[in-house]
């Protein structure tokens, strides 16, 4: 047995619930894989937010490590597991990642959509991109599609969090959408039931789930790329994080009331919703959107 594969797998359970649940579709070979990849994104989110001065530092000298191909010093040092199926690319996406972690230990105020956007690739986009190599797909249009799918899971994950991410000093909706509300403002706004304030940013909320479905119906697109079991993994647990946002719409956006959770009864009817589609749904294909790249294109390392 290896022992950093089972540990893997259960920091999959206990932390990564949409895609242990849907995880269940793919092979061993895969789950294994695609464990290795969340165990180590999970450890380097872990040093970027546990608060501690060092954290720069750390991410700073694990970023080294990477580019210098000093994988061992990686996990003698920090305990951050290097997957054993990365290869340069997969190294370059890591290392863009650990560019956004290293944003997040400063305040984060964005101005606008393109700071957005560009965030949300560096800290989701990269994991799509990793997370083609490690379910084997090496079509470079595959990876495109699988950055828009990260980044609409991020564009979920900033909706679903703005009161904790205000009380750690961080304000991701843009300040052009919600006249420039300060983190600290968001926080007394549920202090003070601040009806007005609730509204701007529920509006944000909104603006930003459009914006995620817009990415998400990209991200849907490059699903053809993958084996039959694999595709269905990704779309149950896409559809489950999606989710996310569906009842924050249909609870009017309200984001001071504690965070959405997906319930299990929820996940299988949108498992059986998915299976359907796969079985009976007429597949759609169509080239990617540009336009969705044109704020990170230079980032990206992918060719059409």
């Amino acid at each position: 047995m290896d022992s950093h594969i089972d540990n893997a797998k259960l920091t999959l359970k206990k932390n990564g619930k949409s895609f242990y649940w849907a995880g269940k579709f793919l092979s061993e070979e895969y789950i294994n894989r695609a464990a290795e990849l969340y165990s180590f994104c999970r450890a380097l989110d872990d040093i970027a937010d546990s608060g501690d001065p060092s954290s720069l530092k750390c991410l700073n000298d694990i970023k080294l490590n990477l580019n210098n191909n000093s994988y061992l010093g990686i996990e003698n040092i920090y305990s951050v597991k290097y997957p054993k199926f990365f290869n340069p690319f997969s190294k370059k996406a890591a290392v863009d990642l650990i560019d956004g972690l290293i944003l997040d230990q400063d305040s984060i105020l964005f101005k606008n959509e393109s700071e957005l956007i560009r965030y949300s690739y560096h800290v989701a986009g990269t994991v799509g991109l990793m997370m083609c190599d490690a379910l084997k797909c090496e079509n470079e249009n595959a990876k495109l599609f699988a950055i828009d799918l990260g980044i609409a899971m991020q564009l979920t994950n900033i909706a679903r969090d703005v009161l904790e991410d205000a009380k750690m000093g961080r304000r991701y909706l843009p300040s052009c959408w919600i006249d420039n509300i300060s983190p600290e403002e968001i926080v007394l706004a549920v202090e003070k039931n601040d009806k007005k304030k609730y509204d701007k940013i529920s509006q944000g909320i909104k603006k930003l789930l459009i914006l995620a479905d817009k990415y998400y119906i990209s991200g849907t697109m490059g699903f053809r790329f993958l084996s039959f079991k694999t595709r269905m993994a990704i779309s149950i647990a896409s559809g489950v994080y999606r989710q996310i946002g569906v009842q924050l719409k249909s609870n009017n956006y309200n984001w001071y009331n504690g965070r959405q959770v997906t319930s299990t009864s929820t996940k299988v009817k949108i498992t059986l919703i998915k299976i359907m589609e796969e079985v009976f749904k007429r597949k759609v294909i169509k080239d990617h959107q540009s336009e969705l790249h044109k704020f990170v294109k230079e980032l990206i390392k992918v060719e059409k």
